[in-house]
């Protein structure tokens, strides 16, 4: 680590590729965070218009069915007559014939209803309701369904008590293994309106599963409708599992989803079941307003499940490749770019070595050539060519100095020679001069001292020979002193004609 940190220190064209790829890396990872952001946000919006529209078509085509149903059963219902009971058999076929839908019709009375028979219901199915043509599948009837009386079973019991008709589960409370069915259960009214049987007709789910299953808007999304109790009407996996309630299902997310789908709520949601990751979009199943017809609310929802990986499938598709080519661009820029700055940066490097030659005293050195270049770095060169002509010029002036400096201080330290010489003779000849005055003072201080004592009986000579010593004594000194002073003269005017 601290190899590649020094290694970056030192290398200028490294430090600068690399500020400018991480620059450019920044700003386009924002720019590709916000599209990628606003990618993921338009798919999201296009998968709930797709998952929306898929919903709608598929409520519309199931409404389609149940009206057609409906209708079927309201033709039928209003030509017939109650004299007989043998015709309800008719009755019962006649449904099952006409609407391929129809799985199944049961027509049952109240109890006693029919003279000489304390019960009475008919019961006409198609045996193969998977066959590709309808028409052509066996009806078969019967006199009986399910695994109760048919005045226990929920069919019979909530048409004769509410007195309207209505589409409810017909197995609910029932142990059977009857194909899961859908039905819509009508009371029969006499001319009296009172409540005498009701009819009944069932639709496979299978069937309805595979209309659903046709209307998928993507290979991997499911779609699911279920009852007001959670009960699956049609399942996610087109099996037949009427009998399973969603909210038995694993998974906490999926049973959150199934309480936001019985609760009547419109939306979507995200859930993960058998560790996929799913996005569910749910709606109110809305029977289409007709006259005549009940519109109550059935308390089912119909709901969409996408894969999360149909819904961005493609945008991680598409992520994965902006990645891939954009680390392949930054590498591809930053040898680019690292190349093109040690290209402009050679005769920074060829500077830099001159400028350690000129330091190292290579004053002289040619610079090297920077004509070609018209940028900074080529104003650099030829101001650094200036310098070292400079530098250079002002060198040899130093140097020039110096050797004047040097003879100049020889001929001072020779004239400091002679004038060390010069004092000391000069001392040497004080000295002596001083010498010479000696003897001639002390004999006029003698002779003084003489006069100054006179006494004529003592002493031989005479004053006027006194005298005449004092005075040939000062004479000599006064010579002397002359002397002295005529050598300082010429001294003087020796050093003024110097100055001069």
């Amino acid at each position: 680590m601290n190899f590649i940190t020094n290694k970056i220190k030192r290398d200028l064209p490294l430090r600068i590729s690399l500020m400018i790829v991480l620059s450019v890396s920044l700003l386009l990872t924002i720019a590709l965070l916000i599209m990628m952001s606003y990618s993921r946000k338009t798919m999201k919006e296009d998968a709930l218009t797709k998952a929306s529209y898929t919903l709608d078509r598929v409520t519309t085509k199931i409404d389609n069915i149940m009206l057609s149903v409906e209708e079927t059963v309201g033709n039928v219902y209003f030509n017939m007559k109650f004299d007989n009971p043998e015709r309800f058999h008719t009755y019962a076929r006649k449904i099952v014939e006409i609407n391929p839908y129809v799985k199944g019709c049961a027509i049952a009375f109240r109890p006693g209803y029919f003279k000489g028979r304390d019960k009475f219901m008919t019961y006409a199915q198609r045996l193969d309701s998977t066959h590709h043509n309808y028409a052509q599948a066996p009806i078969v009837l019967a006199d009986s369904f399910g695994t109760k009386p048919y005045t226990r079973q929920v069919w019979y019991m909530r048409a004769m008590a509410m007195n309207k008709a209505a589409w409810l589960n017909p197995l609910a409370g029932m142990k059977s293994d009857i194909e899961p069915l859908t039905a819509v259960s009508a009371p029969i009214i006499d001319k009296d309106g009172e409540t005498i049987g009701v009819i009944c007709t069932f639709v496979s789910t299978s069937l309805l599963s595979g209309i659903i299953a046709s209307a998928k808007p993507s290979p991997h999304s499911y779609c699911a409708l279920l009852d007001r109790h959670g009960t699956f009407i049609v399942d996610p996996t087109g099996g037949y599992l009427s009998k399973t309630k969603a909210m038995n299902l694993p998974g906490a997310s999926v049973k959150q989803a199934v309480k936001s789908m019985m609760s009547g709520d419109k939306g979507y949601l995200p859930f993960e079941i058998n560790d996929h990751d799913f996005y569910l979009f749910y709606k109110p199943f809305v029977l289409a307003e007709v006259p005549y017809r009940s519109n109550d609310n059935l308390g089912w929802s119909i709901g969409i499940a996408f894969s999360e990986e149909d819904i961005f499938g493609e945008y991680n598709a598409l992520f994965n490749y902006v990645l891939i080519i954009a680390l392949v661009g930054m590498i591809l820029m930053y040898l680019h770019t690292r190349l093109i700055i040690r290209h402009r940066l050679k005769p920074l490097n060829k500077l830099t070595h001159f400028t350690q030659r000129i330091a190292e005293g290579h004053y002289n050195e040619p610079a090297p050539v920077g004509a070609r270049h018209h940028d900074e770095i080529g104003k650099l060169l030829k101001h650094f060519q200036k310098m070292q002509r400079s530098v250079s010029t002002n060198i040899n002036e130093l140097h020039e100095l110096t050797d004047t400096i040097q003879e100049r201080s020889k001929e001072l330290h020779i004239a400091y020679k002679q004038a060390k010489k010069a004092d000391h003779m000069k001392t040497v000849f004080l000295h002596n001069m001083t010498d010479q005055m000696v003897a001639p003072t002390m004999a006029i201080d003698n002779d003084v001292t003489t006069l100054s004592r006179y006494d004529k009986d003592h002493y031989d000579k005479p004053i006027n020979e006194l005298v005449d010593n004092i005075q040939q004594n000062g004479n000599t000194i006064t010579q002397i002193l002359n002397n002295l002073i005529n050598l300082s003269e010429k001294e003087m005017e020796q050093e003024k004609g110097g100055e001069l």
